[in-house]
């Protein structure tokens, strides 16, 4: 039995892959979710074909969408109090073999490795090893990736650097590559560039949103773009940057809501360049050398730095650099030898997993 647990939608994009190989080769999975992101995951776990969840262990905060600490502690309050009611009864029916697959350095990760402990299971983790060197950077996912690292016991590494950072534990498992490049070759083939050029902008994490300042000077600075864009927004951004861009007095930046995967892989394709500070579009925009701008203080991933990639490192003189040269970094696709979701599928299964 292999057990997904998960709680956002980027978590969801990038476990498909893997849950769908699984099921094609007749392995029995279970999901599990926490429902960190809330109606947004319920949607992209349709969209993605993952069905219905087997367990509910929360539904965020109370219904809501983790937005703040008072949220975390209520969400995380309630899953305590499921682990408390349910651990001896899963532990009396769950098969011998199973293992509890987490990913990346969300909150969810570090839940989904604590509940393998206390049941007494193993844990593998999607996207180990990933190391800024700086807690504070990005954070909270630096930490939760490092917590994480400490409980489980099956190590998938999607890069050299991840897997040399996790040389002195054991079961370290060298992927090629992120899922995330499995999430966007199943797609097919690479589309063309729009007639009409356009960049695209998701930027959405804590510690940027949560810098007013750095919020309203990255506006201002893609108000110079020499095409239009398009900046993607969710109910966790939203506000923020909608009172920014109102501030700005630009009109070079056009709001889009939160697009299914399938919909923004294919505007991914098409689009001119993109600014963003995920990690994910990171590989995606890797894979497919889309010119990119990272726009964090530290990365922890290196797929596509110095080819299509750059990193702002918050220097707003890079970003608008980047604006005016961007056409120089454009690279074509660069199909993977491998399948990250393959190896990992593979490894599970000849681990006794999937039995």
């Amino acid at each position: 039995m292999i057990v997904f647990i998960y709680g956002t939608t980027a978590e969801a994009i990038k476990i498909a892959p893997v849950i769908r190989r699984l099921r094609d080769r007749g392995v029995q999975t279970q999901q599990w979710i926490t429902m960190q992101h809330t109606e947004a995951l319920v949607k992209v776990m349709g969209q993605l074909g993952l069905g219905e969840p087997d367990i509910v262990i929360a539904h965020g905060a109370k219904g809501r969408p983790l937005r703040g600490s008072k949220d975390v502690l209520t969400w995380g309050t309630t899953i305590a109090g499921w682990l408390r009611r349910n651990r001896k009864r899963l532990k009396a029916t769950l098969p011998d073999n199973t293992v509890i697959v987490v990913h990346g350095d969300t909150m969810t990760s570090v839940v989904g490795a604590y509940i393998a402990k206390r049941l007494g299971l193993p844990c593998a983790h999607i996207e180990a090893g990933l190391r800024s060197g700086n807690w504070r950077h990005p954070f909270p996912e630096e930490l939760d990736r490092r917590i994480v690292g400490t409980m489980a016991t099956v190590h998938y590494t999607p890069s050299e650097e991840a897997t040399r950072n996790l040389a002195k534990r054991k079961n370290v498992v060298y992927t090629y590559g992120n899922t995330a490049l499995d999430a966007v070759l199943d797609h097919g083939d690479q589309a063309g560039a729009a007639d009409d050029p356009f960049g695209v902008v998701l930027l959405h994490r804590y510690e940027f949103i949560s810098n007013p300042q750095l919020v309203d000077d990255t506006i201002a600075s893609l108000q110079q773009s020499p095409v239009p864009l398009r900046l993607i927004v969710d109910v966790y951004n939203r506000e923020t940057l909608e009172k920014s861009l109102a501030k700005s007095g630009g009109d070079r930046i056009t709001i889009i809501p939160k697009l299914s995967h399938d919909a923004f892989v294919e505007m991914l394709k098409s689009a001119s360049f993109v600014v963003t500070d995920s990690g994910g579009i990171q590989a995606e925009s890797a894979l497919l050398g889309l010119p990119t701008l990272i726009h964090r203080k530290t990365t922890e991933q290196g797929e596509g730095i110095g080819r299509n990639i750059v990193l702002s490192e918050w220097d707003l003189g890079r970003l608008t650099g980047f604006l005016s040269d961007y056409e120089s970094m454009r690279h074509g696709l660069e199909r993977p030898e491998h399948s990250p979701s393959d190896i990992i599928v593979d490894d599970l299964i000849a681990r006794g997993y999937g039995h």
